[in-house]
């Protein structure tokens, strides 16, 4: 599950933010015995970011999936000029100057134990890497790799040749890697990668497990219902024919529409000319393809693919505008399904709609607003809980005090 996330210098939020799934330590959550594990650490089901158009809620969700590219692809890991907090994409001249140090932090509770990855990289690749865990049975902390360039800070003019191209940098990186009591010097050659994932393939046991929990449990989907998604090759959708395929999948759907009886997923297009079969109050049998159904359950039947994952695989949901066409009251059903489930996945999600504003629902921890500066056009989120004037029992309408700007999350000056 995870715990907790930062970053730092990404596209609109240039500062460190600071975002955790950690559930309250008050009393109060005993009021919300669905809305986390009771585990060590506690830990939240699920989360609600709100905030005005272009504040900044993409670019939270985009952020993970930067970082979790670096593990899927395995490629030369160094920040992308179009994700720092500088602009010189008009004057090349101003790249001489820009800070291209990104941060990146992730708490995540695996099996009992803590394992805590941070990442440092820049325009010429890693700068510091750490891997470390706490084990519940003593709940010490114990570092397992701890990686460092060694060189000075370069300048970034002194790699600069043209717009498009960069001097490449002879980089040197002291490794210490403490379950094999070594002490490396590592010179790279044309590719620097993650270390984690160099020391996972190695079988580091702490490493492999953390890589494959970036891998295969966090998904983080920006576009749910996408063009290649709806396109995709059967071996393109896979994962997703395998779950379209389970009867507790229908379950899920049938939240949408309790019509619908059966469906019948086509194995080469499931996105486009899977059959659905619906019957009225009468027994009359409608079929159609999804392709030609309403856009509403369409979407739907793309985010029930994943909302079985995290119900029935445990699977960590980061996804951008949840209910972008999905209708409050369907919102409201898909959390509360959550909630009710006995399971260990997570869902978190952007939202325009305000009516998850709600403390009858959700702990105020669980709720996340995102605002813009309208002078500096940078972004930063915080969670309701810093706010020690709502009380649970006040009466207060988070709707209305959202709407009047009290809580943020609207544009700001």
């Amino acid at each position: 599950m995870l715990v907790e996330y930062s970053f730092k210098n990404f596209c609109s939020f240039k500062d460190e933010t600071k975002f955790s799934l950690r559930a309250t330590a008050d009393a109060i959550k005993s009021s919300f015995p669905d809305n986390y594990f009771a585990d060590e650490q506690d830990v939240l089901k699920t989360a609600v970011i709100v905030g005005e158009n272009a504040g900044g809620k993409t670019n939270f969700v985009k952020s993970l999936q930067y970082l979790k590219n670096f593990f899927k692809e395995n490629r030369k890991v160094e920040s992308a000029s179009e994700y720092i907090n500088d602009d010189y994409t008009e004057d090349f001249s101003k790249l001489t100057y820009a800070d291209t140090t990104q941060k990146f932090s992730l708490g995540v509770l695996i099996k009992g134990t803590m394992y805590y990855y941070d990442l440092e990289i820049d325009f010429l690749g890693v700068k510091s890497e750490k891997l470390e865990v706490v084990r519940s049975t003593d709940n010490s902390r114990k570092k397992i790799l701890v990686v460092t360039r060694t060189e000075k800070e370069p300048l970034l003019s002194d790699f600069v040749k043209s717009p498009n191209e960069f001097k490449f940098a002879n980089l040197k990186y002291e490794v210490r890697c403490i379950p094999f009591n070594k002490k490396d010097m590592i010179e790279n050659e044309d590719f620097i990668g993650l270390f984690v994932s160099k020391y996972a393939l190695l079988g580091l046991p702490e490493a492999l497990v953390f890589s494959q929990w970036m891998n295969d449990t966090l998904m983080v989907e920006s576009a749910i219902y996408d063009e290649p998604r709806m396109k995709g090759s059967y071996f393109q959708n896979l994962d997703d024919w395998r779950v379209i395929n389970d009867k507790k999948f229908l379950e899920i759907l049938r939240i949408i529409e309790p019509s619908i009886e059966t469906i019948k997923p086509d194995q080469r297009l499931p996105y486009q000319e899977t059959i659905i079969t619906r019957k009225n109050s009468v027994g009359k049998i409608f079929n159609r393809e999804l392709r030609d159904d309403s856009a509403g359950l369409k979407d739907y039947f793309a985010w029930a693919v994943q909302i079985y994952k995290v119900i029935y695989e445990n699977k960590i949901l980061v996804a951008d505008e949840m209910d972008r066409s999905l209708n409050p009251i369907l919102a409201d059903k898909i959390i509360s399904l959550i909630h009710g489930s006995d399971h260990k996945g997570q869902f978190i999600f952007t939202t325009h709609n305000v009516l998850h504003l709600n403390l009858e629902k959700y702990m105020k921890e669980q709720i996340y607003f995102v605002t813009k500066n309208v002078e500096t056009l940078q972004s930063e989120i915080y969670s309701l809980a810093e706010f020690t004037d709502v009380d649970y029992n006040s009466g207060v309408n988070l709707y209305e005090y959202y709407l009047r700007g009290v809580l943020g999350g609207t544009l700001s000056e």
